[in-house]
């Protein structure tokens, strides 16, 4: 037996729901990503998270078919790989109960090689889940279109999980009434929402140059120290002291970074390819404060930081087993889907 998870849009949250779900499931499980989209060195990062909380055999490239979404137009001559998918879901699904395949970015990514969300249902014969996150009314609007998306490749869609979104009982009714079932709403969750420092480094690419014991400390917010020492030291008397910050300022600028480690920041980003002093160095290697230097300005920089996103890694498993577990109807997906 399988099941497709797909969403409405990136960072949705369908890898957290795949995990959460075999999690919950006492059989074996086997993964499956036609298109890999989070590659870094070769290998696509949700093929590994689930490759090693579910101790999965064999090399983790073969989990997708392709992984370079972006180049898929230019790289591919064939329009269509009903056949590889075929087979490659036939090799990776011997001797499993159960097999999650998780569609790229969203339910449409692919569809020019017929491996969007709903083709892939339908050569498989499995059924779809929709992982959809954001204002209610375009939650509603594009499970509806994902709905019709399914229909017209003949494909099953069980129905919307609904992820770190305002949902009330009112917009489930509007939902329903088109037909499609609510299986959940999961709340926000700080932990899984808020980045690592070490998620800022793989947005950023900067060398790691002091602090990496503190890698996996929470960045919430983003200080840019391009202002003089006394202008930044009078403006944050009169604001609260920013939280688990980080502070993005020039590599020159040792007033600045002496500030950083006053206001307690959690992460420092230093620009312009300059080195520190040796005594910064050695401050944050004390203070467990991870220090990155970098090409960029401070206004690109920061601009990066805050397009950080929190990465899942198998430590959050526990957290999401239960959050699964909640607020899910996990009773309902694994019967429509045929697992006892």
């Amino acid at each position: 037996m399988s099941l497709v998870i797909t969403s409405t849009k990136k960072d949705a949250g369908k890898t957290m729901v795949g995990l959460g779900i075999g999690l919950h499931y006492s059989g074996k499980i086997g993964f499956l990503k036609p298109l890999g989209t989070n590659v870094v060195q070769g290998y696509d990062e949700d093929a590994l998270l689930f490759k090693e909380v579910f101790q999965l055999d064999g090399d983790p490239r073969e989990f997708n078919l392709f992984r370079d979404y972006h180049r898929i137009v230019h790289d591919l001559r064939e329009p269509d790989f009903t056949g590889l998918l075929k087979r490659r879901y036939d090799e990776l699904s011997q001797g499993k109960d159960f097999t999650l395949i998780e569609s790229a970015h969203t339910l449409s990514y692919g569809a020019y090689a017929g491996l969007s969300a709903p083709q892939v249902a339908s050569v498989l014969g499995c059924p779809g889940l929709l992982i959809a996150e954001g204002a209610p009314e375009k939650v509603i609007d594009k499970s509806i279109m994902a709905s019709h998306c399914f229909k017209i490749k003949k494909a099953t869609l069980l129905g919307v999980v609904v992820n770190k979104s305002s949902f009330k009982e009112e917009d489930q009714t509007l939902l329903e009434e088109r037909g499609i079932n609510l299986l959940g709403v999961i709340p926000e969750n700080d932990h899984l929402r808020i980045p690592t420092c070490e998620d800022l480094i793989e947005e950023l690419g900067g060398e790691l140059i002091a602090g990496k014991e503190g890698l996996t400390k929470k960045v919430e917010t983003t200080v840019v120290g391009a202002m003089t020492y006394d202008t930044a030291q009078r403006t944050l008397q009169h604001m609260e002291t920013p939280r688990n910050a980080v502070m993005v300022t020039g590599g020159d600028r040792t007033d600045m970074q002496s500030l950083a480690f006053e206001i307690g920041s959690t992460f420092m980003v230093l620009t312009g390819n300059r080195y520190p002093s040796m005594e910064i160095l050695a401050r944050a290697d004390e203070l467990e404060i991870p220090v990155v230097m970098v090409t960029y300005d401070d206004l690109t920089a920061a601009s990066m930081c805050e397009k950080a996103t929190a990465r899942l890694n198998p430590s959050d498993a526990p957290l999401i087993k239960e959050l699964v577990g909640r607020h899910v109807d996990l009773k309902q997906i694994f019967e429509k889907t045929g697992l006892k």
